[in-house]
């Protein structure tokens, strides 16, 4: 089995995959469940498609409360057509949002009316055509999400966009297996020219109306008891379904509303709570240690809402344990979903008394309140990646651990430079956007991780402490980190997965284990959905998962004392979950920072940009990026590498992308909900990005794409997001999906950075300046109208953005211009003496020089004057 793992993508291929299949053909095929999802409804596949009057008088149903009568059988899918395509080994289809144009469903991996054909070995086609709209889709081979490339070919990239001007239009898109491009007639027409006519598929063969899925309504409702006992499903002619109870757990009688859920100590006792009303019976496993020896067993007693109970007296801080379920004829164990501490592979959880993983000092003085979301400038780093080098001036010990994160008077060994937290200090930004750090099993090995599988949601990642196998220190130095980064004046903003889980099922998932098909999205033949691209989706809509995100959201803001969370996938998690969340966060601390990727990993996309107005929620603008940065690793150059940009794109994104008028391609109702980026950790580092867009340039050119695409962040409404290490060059040697590189690659390279002098101070000016003018960070559509102001299109020089607003205490107005050609050329300026507060080379709230009438404008630079 190889296991890989990329900024919220873990891929598994399994060997030996002939053998399986061999093995199956020997055995028959096991029953398919049949999943309760209603208290009087049942719904199955059908091995077969099926007409639905062949199905009634077929089935009935037997629970502990009797038998039950099925009165009724309606159609449980959409009726099923006869494919015209064969479905064979290896083929590709272009999965994604255009599928319904085309009589499919939207990101089916084996939809036939997306299914390309193989024109040439290793090259696949496909001629539609496409009403007008912006379309998004990945490559699916073999009929499933385990083999899909996304922007730049990348195994599980990105969604690849598709904008299609009007109604009609014919589109060809083309895959080279062996060049590894895509290619599409709208942005390529050269090597991909549009069709002239629809090749011709085969016929539809007819046949009567017929379906995969049916719902079984019942002649009475099953008892709330009945749940908790094996039912099972009768078939005339078939084999019998055991009937697991799925979206029928959403009714009030399994809602718990309680905050105690996991292991509540106190000093004379600890109480155990763990939600399972599928399960006959409950036993809590007490362990003396994470590893070995046998348990202590004690029954737990059944509750209302099918949450189990256990009290066992005496002080149990450090005391390990697992819970054991017996469910739908299976004995099962798990960890504490709930839990706050767990031995280091995760497999036990560990009673904890939390006072005791107080630093001294805990929490610290608390940071004044923030009275926008604007007046962010968040900066995105990795625990190990901040310190691992000897270049980072951290003692030994706590290279990349949570305690290099905030020490302080740390410098370049040999000079005066500030490292760590002290340089975040004197660079300006405000928080510190950190990626995972909740509890994954794929990293506890010593091996490189980026964090993106998270197990345990509410314990903290032991490989970042100095004692990797004390559960109560990894949570002290956790909480330390916290503190010691509010007292250098930073927030801390976490990077949480909660749109999957990992393992995705089986018995190494405590999720699964603990209740079975509820906590992730699954079919109707029971298979998951692997609408992460990562194994599972969690299904955020059913109420106990969304309760158990909203639970550990607030444990992590109340008890670390975190300051903000970005959502990996936020595109996969539905809108009233996220209002939800939204809503329980900012009741705790209204100036909490939320933000998000509304995007998934290749299934439906439910939360995308424009969903999140009104909620005090932002997404990360990829509009802006696109605009700024080109394609995300490919050498597509963007305004910030020379390419010609479109004034009304360029307009948009940098106002805040408020929607002012129908079909302007704005999704915010206010700029805080705009993040604006230009790169991450995902992709290829901002400079090795230029490096490709801008074949031949030499480093000069390069660091002036990477001024001027960072200069657009930071003066742009909304809240700007820097690329950790952008203002030293930071390199990934041009690895783009650095997820399993290791440290040479990923680390900061501190001893970078006085070749980046200039860079860097630029890039902290440009914060300075920010902070000095609130204009650039307005928190209302009406403010972005009233004082951003564009000029006419027609009086600027080529490939060149200006706008004006209001200036600060000393100046009544301010320009920022942002030039994206690669030759020089002169802007004339409205009337009087101005200012230069920014330039090519500098930038900060002094300034520079006065100028007037007009002004030269260097290749890719951005300026800023006022009067």
């Amino acid at each position: 089995m190889i296991l890989s793992i990329s900024g919220g993508w873990i891929w598994v291929l399994l060997a030996g995959a002939t053998l399986c299949a061999a093995a199956s053909a020997q055995t028959p095929p096991a029953p398919l469940p049949a999943f309760l999802d209603g208290l009087d409804t049942v719904t199955i596949a059908l091995p077969e498609p099926e007409a639905i009057d062949g199905l009634k008088g077929r089935y009935s149903l037997t629970a502990a409360s009797g038998s039950i009568a099925v009165t009724e059988v309606l159609p449980g899918s959409r009726p099923v057509r006869n494919r015209r395509l064969p479905r064979t080994p290896g083929r590709v289809v272009l999965a994604g949002s255009f599928q319904p144009a085309l009589g499919g469903e939207a990101w089916d991996p084996d939809g036939e009316s997306a299914q390309m054909t193989e024109v040439r070995p290793g090259v696949f086609e496909l001629a539609v055509t496409l009403p007008k709209g912006h379309y998004e889709y990945k490559i699916a081979r073999g009929g499933s999400w385990g083999e899909n490339y996304g922007a730049g070919f990348e195994p599980g990239g990105q969604n690849i966009p598709l904008d299609v001007s009007k109604d009609g239009t014919p589109v060809r898109i083309v895959v080279d297996f062996n060049t590894r491009v895509i290619r599409d007639s709208i942005r390529n027409p050269k090597d991909a020219p549009p069709p002239d006519a629809m090749p011709a598929r085969p016929a539809e063969a007819p046949q009567g109306v017929k379906y995969d899925a049916a719902i079984l309504r019942l002649a009475r409702p099953v008892a709330i008891t009945d749940v908790s006992a094996p039912m099972t499903l009768k078939s005339e002619g078939g084999a019998d379904r055991v009937v697991y109870a799925r979206d029928a757990l959403t009714d009030r009688a399994f809602q718990y509303v309680g905050d105690d859920l996991g292991a509540r100590w106190t000093a004379g006792a600890t109480a155990f709570k763990v939600w399972s009303p599928v399960s006959e019976s409950a036993d809590l496993l007490l362990y003396t240690a994470a590893k070995g020896g046998e348990p202590r067993v004690i029954p737990m007693r059944r509750l209302a809402a099918g949450v189990w109970y256990a009290r066992v007296t005496g002080d149990l801080h450090g005391a390990y344990y697992r819970y054991r379920f017996r469910s739908y004829g299976e004995t099962r164990e798990a960890a504490d979903i709930y839990c706050f501490a767990a031995g280091a592979d995760g497999e036990r959880s560990m009673v904890v008394d939390l006072k005791r993983t107080n630093p001294a000092g805990w929490p610290g003085a608390a940071l004044p309140r923030r009275a926008s979301a604007t007046d962010a400038v968040i900066y995105e780093t990795h625990v190990r990646d901040f310190t691992v080098l000897p270049s980072s001036g951290v003692r030994p010990a706590w290279r990349g651990k949570y305690p290099g994160m905030a020490e302080r008077n740390t410098r370049v060994p040999g000079s005066a430079r500030p490292t760590g937290a002290d340089y975040l200090m004197d660079l300006g930004v405000t928080d510190v956007h950190l990626l995972p750090i909740q509890s994954t099993v794929t990293g506890s090995n010593g091996e490189y991780d980026w964090g993106y599988a998270t197990t345990l949601f509410n314990v903290p990642e032991e490989q970042y402490s100095t004692t990797p196998n004390d559960p109560v220190n990894v949570i002290r130095e956790t909480k330390a980190m916290v503190a010691g980064l509010h007292k250098a004046g930073l927030r801390v903003v976490l990077d949480v997965v909660y749109n999957h889980t990992w393992p995705p099922e089986g018995r190494g998932s405590a999720f699964w284990q603990t209740v079975p098909y509820y906590y992730c999205r699954t079919n109707d033949r029971g298979e998951i959905l692997n609408e992460s691209g990562v194994g599972n989706a969690t299904a955020d809509e059913r109420p106990m998962v969304r309760k158990f995100v909203r639970d550990s959201l607030l444990y992590w803001l109340r008890e670390y004392n975190v300051d903000g969370f970005r959502f990996d996938l936020l595109g996969m998690h539905t809108p009233e979950s996220v209002a939800d969340w939204a809503k329980a966060l900012r009741a705790a601390r209204p100036d909490v920072l939320i933000y998000g990727e509304p995007w998934t990993g290749g299934g439906p996309l439910r939360f995308g940009k424009g969903a999140q107005q009104g909620m005090g929620v932002a997404v990360f603008n990829d509009t802006f990026r696109g605009a700024l940065r080109g394609d995300t690793d490919g050498a597509g150059p963007g305004f910030a590498m020379g390419a010609d940009a479109a004034p009304d794109v360029m307009r948009l994104v940098l106002a805040g992308s408020v929607h002012a008028v129908p079909g302007d391609g704005g999704f915010t109702a206010t700029p805080s909900e705009s993040v604006n980026y230009v790169s991450a950790h995902d992709n290829l580092s901002l400079w090795d990005k230029a490096r490709r867009a801008m074949p031949g340039a030499d480093d000069g050119e390069v660091a002036r794409a990477v001024k001027l695409a960072t200069a657009a962040a930071l003066l742009s409404e909304g809240i700007p997001f820097l690329e950790g290490g952008v203002e030293i060059g930071r390199t990934k040697g041009g690895i783009a999906n650095s997820y399993n590189a290791n440290d040479a690659v990923n680390g900061f390279h501190w001893d970078r950075a006085p070749a980046f002098s200039e860079l860097h101070d630029y890039v902290r000016g440009l914060i300075a300046l920010r902070k000095s003018l609130p204009a650039l960070r307005l928190d209302s559509a009406d403010a972005v109208e009233r004082d951003v102001r564009f000029p006419i299109p027609a009086t600027l020089p080529p490939n060149t953005v200006t706008y004006t607003i209001p200036g600060a205490p000393g100046w009544t107005e301010a320009l920022v211009i942002l030039h994206g050609a690669r030759t020089p050329a002169t802007l004339t300026l409205p009337e009087g003496r101005w200012q230069v507060l920014a330039d090519e080379r500098r930038a900060g709230v002094k300034p520079l020089r006065a100028v007037e009438g007009s002004i030269m404008l260097p290749p890719l630079s951005a300026m800023v004057l006022a009067r």
